[in-house]
C-alpha cells in the first residue's frame, strides 16, 4: 500500500511514539470523484496498512482510526507483511527468504502493538486484523493475480502506470547502480503493486467496496476513474479513499 511513489516501496518506522501527539485525518481524495458524496452509505471499508511507513506511527493510525470509526459499521484492517517482503530485497538488498521472514515479524509487531488504538473504538466500529499473507491463500487470489500479471504485459498503457512509481522512487537512489540493477528494482517495484493489487480485488470481491488509506495510489485511481477499461471488474467497482493526515 502507497502514499505516493516515495512512500509505496519506503522502509521508514513502524508504528512508535513520536513528538507530534496528535493528527486530524481528512478526506484529500475520492476516486471515482462520482462516490465523494456515497461512499459513506456503505457500512464496511478496509484499512491498508504499508508497514514500515511514517504514516502509521501511533498518533496519525489513531487519526484514522477515529475516523473511520464515526463513518463505517465494520472495518478490516489489512497489514501489508508478506507484500513487504518486496520492498525489503529491492531497498535493502536482502535475500528472498530473509525478507520473507522479516516481513512477517514486521506484520505481527505491528498487530502486537496497535491492539489498543482498534480496541478504543470498538464500541462504535468493528474492527479486523488480516494480513496480506492470508489473503495470498485465498483460492481467487492466484486467479486475480495471474490476470493482472497477463494484463501488464499486455497493455502499454498500464504497465506505464504502473511502472511509473518504480521509476519515480528508485530515481532518487539511482547513484552508481548499474541498468540491470535499475531494471530488477523498476520489476520488483511493479511485481509489489501487482501482488497488492490483487489483495484489494480479493477483499473487494468479499463484500469490501471501500479502502482507506492515507495518500494516494494513482494506478488504482485510475482504474477507478475508468482509465484502465480492461483491470479487473473489482478493482474498477472499487472506492479508493484517500486520506491526509494533518498536525494540530
Amino acid at each position: 500500500m502507497s502514499l505516493d511513489a516515495q512512500e509505496i516501496v519506503t522502509p521508514v518506522r513502524q508504528v512508535a511514539r513520536t513528538r507530534r501527539t496528535r493528527y486530524k485525518a481528512e478526506i484529500a481524495a475520492v476516486s471515482p470523484e462520482s462516490s465523494r458524496g456515497t461512499f459513506e452509505q456503505h457500512d464496511t471499508c478496509f484499512l491498508g496498512v504499508s508497514l514500515e511507513n511514517s504514516n502509521f506511527t501511533t498518533p496519525k493510525l489513531a487519526s484514522m482510526v477515529k475516523w473511520i470509526s464515526r463513518r463505517f459499521d465494520r472495518c478490516t484492517v489489512l497489514v501489508g507483511d508478506s507484500i513487504h517482503r518486496l520492498t525489503l530485497e529491492s531497498t535493502q538488498g536482502m535475500a528472498p527468504d530473509a525478507a520473507r521472514s522479516r516481513a512477517l515479524e514486521l506484520g505481527r509487531c505491528f498487530e502486537q502493538t496497535s491492539g489498543e488504538i482498534f480496541d478504543e473504538y470498538r464500541e462504535s466500529t468493528d474492527f479486523t486484523l488480516l494480513t496480506c499473507g492470508e489473503v495470498q491463500t485465498w483460492a481467487e487470489y492466484g486467479d486475480f493475480h495471474n490476470k493482472l500479471r497477463a494484463f501488464f504485459e499486455e497493455n502499454d498503457t498500464f504497465r506505464t502506470s504502473v511502472e511509473s512509481f518504480g521509476h519515480a522512487y528508485h530515481r532518487k537512489r539511482a547513484c552508481g547502480i548499474s541498468e540491470a540493477e535499475w531494471d530488477r528494482r523498476i520489476r520488483m517495484s511493479s511485481d509489489y503493486f501487482l501482488e497488492e493489487f490483487a489483495v484489494f480485488a480479493c477483499l473487494t470481491g468479499r463484500g469490501l467496496p471501500v479502502m482507506v488509506y492515507p495518500g494516494s495510489f494513482s494506478t488504482l485511481s485510475e482504474i477507478a476513474q475508468g482509465a484502465h477499461p480492461g483491470a479487473l471488474d473489482e478493482l474498477r467497482e472499487l472506492i479508493v479513499v484517500s486520506l491526509h493526515l494533518k498536525g494540530r
